[in-house]
């Protein structure tokens, strides 16, 4: 394990037994840094958890220490001070209006207010970049109430993950540069599920999570394929699959895609009520005249696609019952 340690600038300092988290300074990590950078207050416990136990503070007796900006982003411990991390010791750094309390940079995963009361408090975001209460509150709180039907597992994987979505955001709270935008508040956060559903920490991976689990984890999130968040939820949930057949374990991909089959269309293609419908129903045919289910490595999803495909993806053409052309975009992985 590696430990961190540095100098600071300034006269507001990091004290190790009482912080205060989230006071971000520019400092020396010298002789690993030969540049100034933006370094934050952490809590000993919390590097551990954001950096999956890579590091920690340099004196173990100590609560608090600084974490430096590009072990943080780079997980680079020595080297160069890259743009984003540099700053000025005779300057300033940007200075937020909205002064948040310290348990907002020391989230639990286990209180959904944290979405409001911190990410939404520091970024006032509308519409579909609001990602905070439109997306994190709201699904963490679903979460919570669908607790009692999930498996002791997988209350401990939930656990592990619901902090680690927070965990993820709390680098958007300090400012070291420029602010973020809302639509780059909103990617970090959908970027932040995959690697938190495959390897929370301290935790195992929902690819270790029995079927059962998987239906009532999907039955929680199912809103969100009706909403501006479906295409990145769907690619999500594609690219878990992926990578537990990548980590052995297949058996969770065949349930992922099942469920998905079972929730998204309901297993029957002759109720079609959507435009996604329709695209599943059509690729399906396209997929079996192919005999694609023949062949056990090959999955692939189908939705009606509004936007040009992606370089990732294959877009057909068909005709809906109305006789209006439908884009058909698909993701497969073979």
């Amino acid at each position: 394990m590696l430990v961190v340690f540095v100098t600071t600038s300034g006269t507001m300092v990091c004290d190790p037994q009482s912080g205060p988290a989230g006071l971000t300074q520019c400092i020396l990590d010298a002789p690993y840094y030969s540049e100034y950078q933006c370094g934050t207050c952490l809590t000993d416990a919390y590097i551990k958890q954001i950096s999956n136990g890579t590091f920690q503070c340099k004196d173990n007796t100590h609560t608090y220490c600084y974490y430096p900006c590009m072990v943080e982003k780079y997980h680079l411990d020595s080297g160069p001070v890259y743009d984003d991390c540099l700053c000025d010791a005779n300057g300033s750094l940007p200075q937020h209006p909205v002064l948040l309390p310290p348990s907002c940079y020391i989230p639990d995963g286990n209180d959904c207010g944290w979405y409001r009361q911190c990410l939404a408090r520091m970024y006032d975001c509308t519409g579909q970049t609001n990602y905070a209460i439109d997306y994190g509150e709201k699904y963490c709180n679903r979460f919570n109430q669908s607790k009692p039907a999930f498996s002791p597992r997988a209350l401990q994987w939930l656990d592990a993950a619901s902090k680690c979505l927070q965990v993820a955001l709390v680098p958007l709270l300090r400012l070291c540069r420029e602010p973020p935008t809302c639509q780059s508040i909103s990617d970090t956060a959908f970027a932040s599920h995959v690697p938190c559903y495959i390897s929370p920490y301290p935790g195992f991976s929902v690819c270790h999570l029995p079927l059962s689990d998987w239906i009532r984890i999907f039955w929680t999130i199912k809103g969100s394929f009706v909403s501006s968040a479906f295409l990145k939820t769907v690619k999500a949930i594609v690219i878990i699959a992926a990578k537990c057949v990548s980590e052995g374990f297949r058996a969770s991909s065949v349930n992922i895609f099942y469920v998905l089959d079972v929730l998204l269309w309901g297993g029957a293609v002759n109720d079609i009520t959507s435009d996604d419908e329709l695209a599943h129903s059509i690729f399906l045919h396209v997929s079996s005249s192919q005999r694609w289910d023949q062949h056990s490595t090959a999955d692939w999803y189908a939705f009606a696609a509004k936007a040009s495909a992606d370089e990732n993806s294959l877009t057909t053409q068909s005709t809906d019952q109305s006789g209006t052309k439908l884009r058909i975009q698909v993701i497969c992985r073979v």
